[in-house]
């Protein structure tokens, strides 16, 4: 059984197959045209948050996502974030923990965050709320949506549902990359395999960046595909999945 993110950076020839237009050039167009404008609570356009010396970008990364999801269970203004110690201890925390288990780290004594990570993981959180300023105001918002596993794949959490956009959080200095696609692509085909397909459009948001892609699912898998409607591509990925003996003697 592999993660999701494995699968997406992996198979490359299998990508390549079914997703033959998944190119380089592609995604340089995807991160030009399917850029979506948001805006700062000022009405202004939103800035990126820049990196801080001496800080570690992942704890702070994962500490905004998880800030920013505390305070919406809460229905809490980001601005409070730092008012709050029992968010802010319990964001930490699970940060701490969402690092170590995917980057394998397990370091002898967990180093509070600074002030200057503190202050770092606010600007990122306040930039979840130009995201959601970007759907109606109305929107259902739901972090972490689950897809049950398939095949070789591990049951999976995605990152944030807003209405009918499966968005990923890339908290990085990159732009958005092929791999990202895929992960996205990934969630989609565990959500079709399950029986019930919850959304029409993924989106790639960058709170360091202060940039959401978003794009329609049914026209981007016929484009990337060569043709092939929605429902053939994600049922292409299930069945390879479900190939188990394809990924004998593999190493992730």
């Amino acid at each position: 059984m592999i993660s999701e993110r494995a699968f997406a950076k992996s198979f490359l020839s299998f990508w390549q197959e079914f997703l033959p237009l998944l190119t380089p050039r592609f995604v340089g167009l995807f991160n030009e045209a399917y850029e979506k404008a948001l805006i700062d609570d000022n009405g202004e356009a939103l800035t990126g948050v820049p990196l801080a010396a001496k800080t570690r970008p992942d704890i702070v990364a994962e500490f905004a996502f998880r800030g920013a999801q505390l305070l919406h269970e809460s229905n809490r203004k980001t601005a409070t974030l730092l008012n709050a110690p029992e968010i802010v201890a319990e964001a930490s925390r699970r940060a701490f923990d969402v690092v170590q288990r995917y980057e394998g780290t397990k370091p002898i004594a967990v180093q509070p965050l600074s002030l200057i990570e503190l202050d770092e993981g606010l600007a990122l959180a306040k930039n979840y709320e130009a995201l959601y300023r970007s759907f109606p105001s109305n929107a259902r918002i739901e972090f972490c949506p689950r897809f049950q596993g398939s095949g070789f794949l591990n049951a999976a959490e995605g990152d944030l549902g807003i209405d009918d956009t499966l968005i990923e959080i890339k908290t990085t200095t990159r732009k958005v990359s092929s791999k990202d696609l895929r992960q996205l692509i990934t969630y989609l085909a565990l959500d079709s395999a399950d029986g019930s397909p919850r959304w029409s459009h993924i989106g790639v948001f960058n709170p360091r960046r202060g940039t959401l892609h978003r794009a329609e699912v049914d026209a981007l898998l016929l484009r990337l595909s060569g043709g092939k409607p929605r429902v053939d591509v994600l049922a292409d990925i299930v069945a390879f999945a479900q190939a188990t003996d394809l990924v004998v003697d593999r190493t992730f």
